[in-house]
């Protein structure tokens, strides 16, 4: 191999070896070259052939090692083909410069049959006499087993080896002398360190620097002095100056009587190590925080969209980024003449919570020509600014305020339009205070990001609320105020659904005909949309006009509305009670006629506190003229009520029909004596207490005693 092509694989596999063997401490042995005895085995390499008891022979140690070649087979010199593995040739004094092997049991470094790299070096040139016999092994992890298959299988295989042997920095010093001089040390360590032998005689602090870490410097002292081995990464400096990534292994060699006589040291560059993974923390501190903004971001979001009324989502605002974002926040909204509607403050300091609500109550606090303002108005975007004393004169009013101000905390401060439908309709002010860290562009992009969301979810409580009222309004015209009749008492109430876009058809009627007879009616078309409410209030008209024109019964009313609905050509579908009580009473009852379309049976309260419903079923309304429809009679006791509802009532997707219908009467039955207005009033309290998914109407009539 000619000298460039060699140096070039030789500096790519030193750049690897950080990557091929790091992240454990190694196994590490002295043997003896004269007669092939392990003298010393740290703790890992303990683990790898327990219950040894040294000094032991080399190929002892193997067997009870069970090590084998990578590929499985047996172990053999590869000069002489014979059976050996490179600890017996270690052993002899030959340098092994990095074979792959495994072994039996696993360890604190690696799994049982893991790749290992074993490197073995004689320390003949040691200047110490007593270590010119002994012989370093050490086996370290593989940790990229394709890295070094490539290595394994190159042209170059031994030259690839050296280098990842000679890459490693091996050192022995001696507690026993003052200060624990180093005695020996290899190459590497100078290829390393820039020292060389010059450094023998001396303590290994000439390492360190004006950044070494002292806490792993302390522990590092304690575990040798406490005859432990310690595993350390260590900031250390070369001869020239220059700064690495040490990683350094230190285990303690001991006698026959357990007496530590040298420290063996195992040093790594790993500065390209650490620095990809500081630039790996630093891309997952970078993604962290994304989520986080992220996560933030769709919280408020979530909060203020479940909030449906746009005054009290707009107080909400400041207080959902405060304390987690700004010190304190205030949302400034603009009406639809594009004036200042109202101001909402919130702060982090509850001592601070009586400063923030008069600030909010300070319509005129600030100028045109703040920061605030000129956001509001369209004039700025995004803005982020440090609040200085310059800003506080051009942007408000009096010093009453600038007071208020310093005391709330300015620091920095960013300001954010709340945007929807392309338009600016309010603004959103963070300040950091002077206690946090000033606010940055990430944290302006960040607030922009939630200036849009909240824009979006306020304009959405706004239409939310102004399509709401225009529903509600739209279905309460439909539905004319009742009247009494002599001897009759009426009462009726309509809950409009909680969704503003679920404006439905239930309606209820009272009205008296001309023959005196009073008729109550309630009912429900299919649907849920202003379309529903449009045909009620069509069929309304029509069953009210049928009623009258003849003081016609409730079967008639039904079967003409049937009949007309056809002739007409209209396609609505309903359900439907028309009851009717006759103009005068008998003594002590008065009677009644009903006729029922599909609809829910009307529930009778009795003077004595017992509840009936009256029967009935038939065809929902439009489905056809040519049906009969069937009319009942009855007499009902003086005192008596009679309540006609819609199944918004009673319906929940989580109680069964029958169960609602029961507590209907149990609750009609309890409230029986009260008023009759109260009793509509509570029945609903009762029967509804966290609102309704579906539009209820409620038709009452009580037949007075007197």
């Amino acid at each position: 191999m000619d000298g460039t092509r060699a140096a070039f694989v030789n500096d790519a596999a030193a750049e690897a070896m950080p990557s091929v063997v790091h992240g454990q401490p190694g196994a590490v042995l002295l043997v003896r070259v004269t007669d092939g005895t392990v003298l010393f085995a740290n703790p890992l390499a303990e683990q790898i052939a327990p219950d040894v008891h040294l000094p032991c022979p080399v190929d002892e140690w193997s067997r009870i090692a069970g090590l084998q070649a990578s590929d499985g087979s047996e172990l053999s010199d590869p000069c002489t083909g014979e059976p050996a593995s490179p600890l017996s040739r270690i052993a002899r004094g030959e340098p092994v410069q990095g074979e792959r092997i495994s072994a039996a049991r696993g360890s604190d470094m690696a799994h049982p049959r893991e790749a290992l790299w074993v490197v073995g070096l004689p320390l003949n040139d040691a200047p110490v006499q007593e270590l010119n016999s002994l012989a370093l092994v050490v086996l370290l992890p593989l940790r990229e087993k394709a890295l070094v298959d490539g290595a394994r299988e190159s042209a170059e295989q031994l030259h690839s080896r050296a280098v990842l042997a000679s890459d490693l920095s091996f050192t022995i010093s001696d507690p026993n002398q003052p200060d624990n001089p180093l005695v020996w040390v290899n190459p590497a360590f100078e290829k390393v360190t820039g020292y060389g032998r010059d450094v023998l005689g001396t303590n290994c602090r000439f390492l360190q620097g004006p950044q070494t870490d002292r806490a792993a410097v302390r522990r590092i002292g304690r575990a040798l002095r406490s005859g432990e081995t310690v595993s350390e990464l260590l900031l250390n400096y070369r001869k020239d100056g220059t700064a690495f990534w040490n990683e350094v292994v230190i285990s303690p060699v001991r006698d026959a009587a357990g007496r530590v006589t040298h420290h063996v040291g195992v040093q790594s560059d790993v500065t390209l190590r650490v620095q990809a993974e500081r630039e790996r923390d630093a891309a997952l501190a970078i993604a962290r925080d994304a989520r986080r903004r992220l996560e933030f971001l769709s919280e408020v979001a979530d909060e203020l969209s479940a909030v449906l009324d746009p005054d009290a989502a707009q107080d909400m605002l400041p207080s959902l980024v405060v304390p987690r974002f700004a010190e304190w926040a205030f949302a400034t909204v603009l009406d639809a003449t594009g004036r200042t509607r109202h101001v909402r403050a919130a702060h982090a300091r509850p001592e601070r919570a009586a400063d923030a609500e008069r600030f909010a109550q300070m319509q005129t606090a600030l100028l045109d020509t703040s920061v605030s303002m000129r956001v509001l108005h369209g004039r700025l975007g995004p803005t982020l600014v440090r609040v200085t004393d310059a800003d506080l004169e051009r942007g408000v009013a009096d010093p009453e305020t600038t007071a208020l101000l310093r005391r709330l905390g300015l620091g920095s401060a960013v300001v954010v339009p709340l945007r929807a439908r392309g338009q600016v309709t309010g603004a959103l002010t963070l300040l950091s205070g002077p206690d946090r860290p000033p606010y940055t562009a990430d944290d302006l992009q960040t607030a922009s990001d939630l200036g849009a969301r909240a824009g979006v979810a306020l304009e959405n409580a706004r239409l939310y609320a102004q399509q709401r009222r225009s529903s509600e309004t739209l279905q309460r015209s439909l539905l004319t105020p009742p009247t009494d009749a002599p001897g009759l008492e009426v009462a009726t109430r309509y809950i409009p659904a909680a969704e503003a876009a679920q404006v439905g058809g239930d309606w209820y009627d009272a009205f008296t005909q001309p023959d005196g007879s009073t008729t109550v009616v309630i009912g429900d078309v299919m649907g849920h949309d202003v379309s529903a409410a449009a045909s009620m209030g069509q069929l309304r008209t029509l069953v009210r006009a049928l009623a009258y024109d003849r003081s016609a019964a409730p079967r008639e009313v039904l079967h003409r509305l049937d009949h007309l609905l056809e002739g007409l050509g209209v396609t609505t579908l309903a359900t439907a009670v028309v009851l009717q009580l006759d103009a005068r009473s008998t003594p002590g009852h008065r009677g009644i006629r009903w006729c029922t379309a599909g609809h829910l049976p009307p529930v009778v309260a009795a003077p004595d506190g017992s509840v009936s419903e009256l029967e009935g079923d038939g065809l929902i309304i439009g489905l056809g003229a040519h049906h009969d429809r069937v009319q009942h009679e009855a007499q009902l006791a003086l005192g008596s009520t009679v309540l006609l509802y819609t199944d918004g009532l009673v319906e929940r997707r989580d109680r069964p029909m029958e169960e609602r219908l029961q507590e209907l009467h149990a609750t009609v039955a309890d409230l029986a004596g009260a008023p009759l207005e109260e009793l509509c009033d509570e029945l609903i309290r009762r029967m509804l207490p966290e609102g309704t998914d579906d539009d209820v109407a409620i038709a009452a009539v009580r037949v007075l005693a007197r």
